[in-house]
């Protein structure tokens, strides 16, 4: 009598797994209704009361349901679930009659070999009944992952009897309602979740109601932890003051802080931030004036544990005075974090004191300093200061490719109209105990161009990284493809700069989903963003990488309609990514988007 249950339970251990791996959904994969028949035939046969045969029934039903297969499935599949409901007292039942009479026996058992034995005895029948009863559990998973993937309605009362996919989550909707939601930032049936192919946009900031309309500019995004992200922003309606904003990206949706005033003391052009390593605060960096400013660093101290909630301050947030680390700063930085509270922090450097006051225009460099960030309020100290390139340094972008090493893109131009450019350089960088060690030999790319503008780097493979900048005498947007040597630690082409975009656009940037010195990921995928077209409308570019960076497929599509002058974006450690970006009203908006393909 057990033998047909138990080939039940061992249908119900490998129920699952099969709709997630083998297709976009149940009716890609074309489940054959022969197959689920013989499946459930012997199960329903246990559990039926009347001892008629169900196989012969299935046999029959299946000729006359040759073109109704989805509405079969989802009746065997509903009577799949109620032989397992029906078994689950029955189960409970027998071990709870089972442990009585082994505990009987056990006070009754004279000998120590005897009580050795029942004791054996009773821990095998608890964990045949904890076997018996994940059993019946995956059988029910499979009945209602079944009906939910074919649309069949109620068809799970509880979370408890869905398994669903990568990217997903299990929402209870209503009582006796349950169902399998992709989480914020991916498109699917809750059974396979894929990066989206359509965006939906949120407002960043509610204006109060009437105030003027928000004009916000040069916003920056990082992550922080898993599903966190720190933003910071030039406020044009207040005077041009800085403000930072924390958000929580959970399953469905996104809360975010109110702004806080990071400084009430200057304005703030251009500010970036990053995450510590050491976790518990970030770095801020600025400049006070548009032109001829002070290069500005502060540090912030946060609870990883503060809800955060929308609209609301954190209550638990300490910004540092500002510290000055440059002068003469009229282009934008970049900040990296290394090894415990010290960041790098990367500007182009304008001297025109001492020696470089004999020089037209000054002297000019392409600098970094290395600076310990506390979290306590307390002011940054700088530990050292290091110099890649010579002559005018702007349109800074640099990326972590390993927890000790870096890239940098940079243009350089020359005081000497007549002398060779680099407008689309990089050089590598090793940390070593928190010192630099750059590349003596920078590679450029297309050496003789001018007129190359915004750009971003980002990794796709061990020591490999995709290049796009803004080519503006073409009016096109390229991508190149480079390697670094992990012996020599020069950079070399890999795939020379190929045409993603045509048209002006004032900003290119790019996420990956490979992680900084991540050896397992054996492909990576990589969403790029930029102008495209003469509309003005933002574009972006899906390209999915292999391990030795070669491109095994790109997709194009629209990302926003609006046209817009600021854009950040970051990954956070989810696999998820948030933009941040304004039109060219300067009012602000976000999205949500997944990086991470179902395995």
């Amino acid at each position: 009598a057990q033998e047909p249950f138990r080939d039940c339970t061992a249908m119900g251990r490998i129920s699952n797994s099969g709709i997630q791996r083998n297709g976009r959904s149940v009716l890609q994969v074309t489940i054959s209704v022969s197959v689920i028949g013989r499946l459930i035939a012997p199960c329903t046969a246990a559990g039926d009361n009347a001892g008629r045969s169900v196989r012969g029934a299935v046999v029959a039903k299946h000729s006359q349901h040759i073109g109704a297969d989805v509405n079969y499935i989802a009746e065997m599949a509903g009577r799949f679930a109620q032989f397992a409901s029906s078994h689950e007292g029955a189960v409970d039942a027998s071990s709870a009659a089972e442990q009585a009479r082994l505990e009987e026996a056990l006070v009754s058992a004279v000998s120590a070999e005897d009580k050795a034995l029942i004791e054996s005895g009773v821990t095998s029948s608890e964990v045949s009944h904890l076997e018996g009863r994940d059993a019946l559990a995956s059988m029910l998973k499979l009945a209602a992952n079944i009906r939910h993937a074919i649309g069949a309605q109620g068809s799970a009362t509880s979370c408890r009897e869905l398994s669903c996919g990568e990217n997903a989550i299990c929402q209870q909707v209503q009582q006796g309602v349950a169902q399998c939601r992709c989480v914020a930032g991916y498109m699917g049936d809750g059974f396979v979740c894929n990066p989206p192919t359509s965006f939906v946009e949120y407002s960043l900031i509610h204006p109060s109601s009437g105030k003027d309309e928000l004009q916000l500019a040069d916003l920056h995004v990082t992550p922080l932890g898993n599903s966190r992200v720190a933003v910071v922003y030039r406020d044009m309606s207040r005077s041009n003051h800085g403000y930072l904003m924390v958000g929580d990206a959970q399953p469905l949706k996104m809360s975010w802080s109110a702004p806080m005033l990071i400084s009430s003391q200057s304005q703030v052009f251009n500010p970036k931030l990053v995450e510590l390593q050491g976790g518990g605060g970030l770095a801020i960096g600025y400049r006070d004036q548009n032109r001829d400013g002070f290069g500005i660093l502060h540090g912030v101290g946060l609870s990883p544990s503060e809800k955060v909630e929308d609209g609301k301050p954190l209550k638990h947030c300490v910004i540092s005075p500002p510290k000055t680390f440059a002068r003469h700063q009229a282009q934008s930085m970049v900040l990296l974090p290394l090894t415990g509270s010290h960041v790098v922090v990367l500007f182009a450097e304008h001297m025109t004191g001492g020696l470089a006051s004999h020089l037209l225009g000054g002297a000019m460099y392409g600098s970094a300093v290395v600076a310990n960030v506390r979290t306590d309020g307390s002011l940054p100290e700088m530990a050292g200061k290091h110099r890649f390139a010579t002559g005018p340094v702007a349109r800074l972008s640099a990326a972590m490719l390993s927890p000790a090493s870096f890239v940098v893109a940079y243009r350089r131009g020359e005081n000497d109209a007549s002398a060779p450019r680099a407008e689309a350089s990089c050089t590598f960088v090793q940390v070593r105990d928190n010192e630099l060690v750059f590349a003596t030999q920078p590679l450029s790319l297309e050496p003789d161009r001018t007129q190359i503008w915004a750009r971003s780097v980002a990794p796709i493979s061990v020591n490999t990284f995709a290049y796009t900048y803004h080519s503006g005498d073409e009016q096109v947007t390229k991508q190149a493809v480079l390697r670094v040597d992990p012996e020599t630690h020069q950079v070399s082409l890999v795939r020379e700069p190929q045409v993603i975009g045509r048209g002006f656009t004032p900003y290119v940037g790019s996420l990956s989903s490979a992680g900084a010195g991540d050896s397992k990921q054996a492909s990576s995928l990589l969403f790029t963003y930029f102008t495209g077209d003469s509309s003005g409308n933002a574009r972006a570019q899906y390209c999915r990488f292999g391990s030795e960076g070669e491109s095994v497929g790109c997709k194009d599509m629209p990302w926003s309609s609006r046209e817009l002058l600021s854009v950040s974006g970051a990954r956070m450690g989810d696999g998820r990514a948030v933009l941040v970006y304004t039109d060219v009203r300067g009012s602000p908006y976000y999205q949500l988007l997944g990086l991470a393909e179902p395995a």
